[in-house]
């Protein structure tokens, strides 16, 4: 008995997400110390703004405030835009030996020639975690960003690194960002033309219970507050509902 079907000799890769998968929340911020000399961090964290721009084009390096874990969305908002220079706002990830505490005479003037960063820059993607290498990326140059532009990226549970420009995915950059003995922080690096931004969405999932998977879901689809009451769902649901973090109401 012979048989047509072929064996494949290898596994296909996973199919990784293209699209944004938590609520859009921020549930930390900017680091408020480690960050360049020429950053001033807003109280509630959210906004970064560099103090000098139209006298200095570089030194706007600014960092998560916490190290990014499991699956993780982090996306800034161009508030401020338009200087003398060229250039413009930069996205990606830094990798730091955790026993190592950070210091920060060791912040970069610019973020992507920077050993252990993955930066993407203009049409290019500055790999200096795993491939070392300068590649072209992106369905757009960083350099047309205007004030009101989102800038992102995804990394899922697996270390799978993906940008995504104002909401549409750009293609995976990177993977196995995650490595025992190194934390990831998110770095955004204020160059040129870019003045401040605002973190639009900041939120991790590590090992979620039941209960924190739901409200993602909920809350995915519920834009505001006032539609709680709406649903049908119990009481110790809609309170913690309630009590969830909601940024982006109108």
């Amino acid at each position: 008995i012979t048989s047509n079907i072929k064996m494949s000799s290898s596994v296909d890769p996973p199919e990784y997400p293209k699209k944004w998968l938590l609520p859009e929340r921020v549930h930390f911020g900017f680091h408020n110390d480690y960050c360049s000399d020429e950053i001033t961090i807003s109280e509630d964290k959210t906004h970064a703004i560099k103090v000098n721009a139209q006298m200095q084009y570089a030194k706007g390096v600014v960092f998560s405030e916490k190290p990014l874990k499991g699956l993780c969305e982090f996306e800034v908002e161009l508030t401020g835009y338009g200087t003398t220079w060229s250039g413009n706002l930069k996205l990606g990830i830094m990798r730091h030996e955790s026993k190592i505490k950070l210091d920060k005479s060791t912040i970069p003037r610019y973020s992507p020639e920077s050993p252990e960063y993955c930066v993407w820059c203009a049409s290019r993607l500055h790999d200096r975690i795993k491939q070392m290498a300068e590649l072209p990326y992106g369905h757009k140059t960083l350099d047309e960003l205007r004030e009101k532009d989102r800038l992102g990226f995804q990394i899922t549970s697996d270390g799978v690194m993906s940008f995504f420009l104002n909401g549409v995915h750009q293609g995976e950059a990177v993977h196995d960002v995650y490595a025992p003995g190194w934390d990831v922080y998110a770095v955004v690096d204020h160059y040129g033309n870019s003045k401040s931004t605002r973190i639009t969405r900041a939120i991790m999932r590590v090992q979620c219970s039941l209960q924190e998977l739901c409200l993602d879901k909920i809350a995915y689809y519920l834009p505001k507050k006032a539609h709680i009451e709406k649903l049908p769902l119990p009481l110790h649901m809609k309170k913690a509902l309630n009590e969830y973090v909601y940024v982006c109401e109108d």
